[in-house]
């Protein structure tokens, strides 16, 4: 199992032309925007059948949309990673259709631009759940078959807010 950041897998996937990635099957949460859509994108050129996970299903079709005659490769699945409880059953259903994960790309996460004073307590915890409780709910979900096959890798985005912290990004700050 690796762990790279969003950027280094990026830059892998423009470097490498040739589809390493066929027939790989990657999920990809986040991916209705931002950086999960570039990624859900950079798979789909490389022939990697896609499951793009968000609570946007609006945008999540939308991506697969854009991916013109590639569509067929990119699966939507609703997924709100504020509700854990939940999860597991969601990856046995995608492990029973696909076989398989080889890659998990944890993209999601929400912000907020607030000062700390005026932050209720109900959304700082709200973001914790979405950026850090599931994201580590959906990876736990997902590790034991990567570790039983032998197989796959693991990549968890972060920001730069969570080494220095910014003004008006308390929680966010605190959750990455």
């Amino acid at each position: 199992m690796i762990m790279m950041n969003w950027l280094t897998w990026f830059q892998l996937l423009r470097m490498n032309s040739n589809n390493r990635f066929t027939g790989k099957k990657v999920w990809i949460s986040g991916g209705s925007s931002g950086i999960g859509e570039a990624l859900v994108h950079e798979f789909i050129k490389r022939g990697a059948e896609v499951i793009a996970s968000s609570n946007d299903l609006p945008g999540l079709e939308r991506v697969k949309a854009s991916c013109s005659e590639l569509s067929e490769m990119v699966t939507c699945l609703t997924l709100d990673l504020s509700q854990t409880s939940e999860i597991e059953k969601i990856v046995a259903g995608q492990l029973g259709e696909y076989g398989r994960i080889d890659y998990l790309l944890n993209i999601a996460g929400v912000s907020q631009r607030a000062r700390i004073e005026e932050t209720p307590l109900w959304l700082d915890r709200k973001i914790f759940e979405i950026n850090y409780f599931g994201t580590i709910a959906l990876t736990k979900a997902i590790l034991p078959y990567m570790i039983k096959r032998k197989s796959g890798h693991v990549l968890a985005t972060s920001s730069i807010s969570g080494r220095f912290g910014f003004p008006l990004r308390s929680a966010y700050s605190a959750s990455k």
